[in-house]
């Protein structure tokens, strides 16, 4: 940046499908573009993980090794879903800070709550509910990345 700060970096975890590739083309002014994230992607401002990464336990040492470059992980969680796959207290493998961002907040049927329990139970304290189609949220985000 001209005036000497540095901007953060953000790392995204999430099942696949909960809409980390979205907010990061959201959040980074980019246009919608579907597409499956298949290996750890540096994208400006972001590390896209995929879904697979947390998926399957093996992949773990590689969410640990790939946040060591990022400020801040954020474990993403889909409020539209009635499960999720991060473990209790799952945050603190990593050593950047962690934040929760709960999405599709803005879809019939989701359950913001169910979502922050999720999240609270991986040991997440702080968490932002967000909508990448009506923007929600996006503002805390830019803000914490400032």
């Amino acid at each position: 940046m001209a005036d000497g700060t540095k901007q953060k970096k953000m790392m995204l975890i999430g099942e696949s499908g909960v809409g980390k590739t979205t907010l990061i083309q959201v959040l980074s002014g980019e246009g919608f573009s579907s597409k499956k994230t298949q290996a750890v992607e540096f994208c400006g401002r972001f590390i896209d993980t995929p879904g697979e990464f947390l998926e399957n336990r093996r992949f773990y040492p590689a969410l640990i090794t790939s946040s060591a470059d990022c400020d801040v992980v954020a474990m993403v969680q889909d409020a539209t879903r009635i499960s999720s796959l991060f473990p209790p207290q799952f945050s603190t493998i990593f050593t950047r800070k962690v934040i929760g961002i709960v999405t599709k907040i803005d879809v019939e049927g989701c359950n913001v709550e169910r979502a922050e329990r999720f999240l609270a139970n991986a040991g997440v304290k702080e968490i932002i509910r967000s909508s990448s189609k009506t923007n929600v949220g996006l503002d805390i985000l830019q803000e914490l990345l400032a």
